[in-house]
């Protein structure tokens, strides 16, 4: 438990001021953390994008077809059900030539009516090869599940690499001051110590952090803030930055 004979009460806040801005560089678990919130946050932007362009281009197919494409039945090669639906592989013959695909379909109305190994397709006349069932359509709600997923995925990432930077911003331009704390929680396996600081501005600023150690009410307690945002804030020094001298 921190008390009042605190070590950090005898800092010199002047001088720590006097260094700003600060040099400040990430420690160990910080560029860990960081280096993963980048990986999230790329590969999905990256999966994102790929699916985004796949379902972009299908729909564009879609629309082409449903203005230019001419029909015709083919055969059912073959049908895996998954979650989403049913994968079917068909074929088909324009002008005696044999083409081929497949699409993902909804389970239960992709083959023709009365006759189970045909399916109906829609093709482009110029190049058969451009084609696709009649009743495919986006999406089921197993279509937009990877998106979700995957925008949550990104988020995440997107979330970590911000804190990081923001944080990183308050340790290189806040301005620290001996706050007092007024009160102490159990959180997990730390401690969300409350406290207050007056502002350059002479206005109480409330605040809070999770600490490793307890504290006790009315315990000084060295805080940084932002001067153009006092709300930011942490107790001082941040974890997770070190300051270069």
């Amino acid at each position: 438990m921190a008390h009042e004979n605190d070590p950090s009460r005898l800092m010199n806040v002047h001088e720590i001021n006097a260094q700003i801005p600060r040099k400040v560089r990430f420690d160990g678990s910080t560029i860990g953390a960081l280096s993963f919130g980048l990986a999230v946050l790329l590969c999905g932007l990256a999966v994102l994008a790929w699916l985004s362009l796949d379902t972009a281009k299908k729909l564009h197919i879609q629309s082409t077809l449903l203005q230019d494409g001419r029909l015709v039945n083919g055969t059912i090669t073959a049908s895996f059900v998954n979650r989403g639906g049913t994968d079917v592989k068909y074929r088909f013959i324009v002008d005696n030539v044999l083409y081929s695909g497949h699409a993902e379909m909804s389970a239960d109305d992709y083959s023709v009516p009365g006759d189970p190994h045909l399916i109906s397709i829609r093709y482009l006349p110029a190049d058969p090869r451009v084609n696709q069932p009649v009743n495919w359509k986006w999406a089921s709600v197993w279509d937009l599940f990877p998106f979700l997923l995957l925008i949550s995925m990104t988020a995440v990432g997107a979330k970590a690499v911000i804190i990081a930077q923001k944080m990183s911003n308050l340790v290189r331009n806040g301005l620290v001051v001996v706050g007092r704390v007024t009160g102490c929680t159990p959180k997990n396996k730390l401690f969300t110590v409350f406290y207050v600081f007056e502002s350059q501005a002479k206005e109480e600023i409330e605040g809070s952090s999770d600490l490793q150690e307890e504290y006790e009410a009315g315990t000084a307690i060295p805080v940084i803030y932002l001067r153009s945002n006092p709300k930011r804030n942490a107790k001082y020094p941040v974890s997770g930055f070190r300051t270069i001298q």
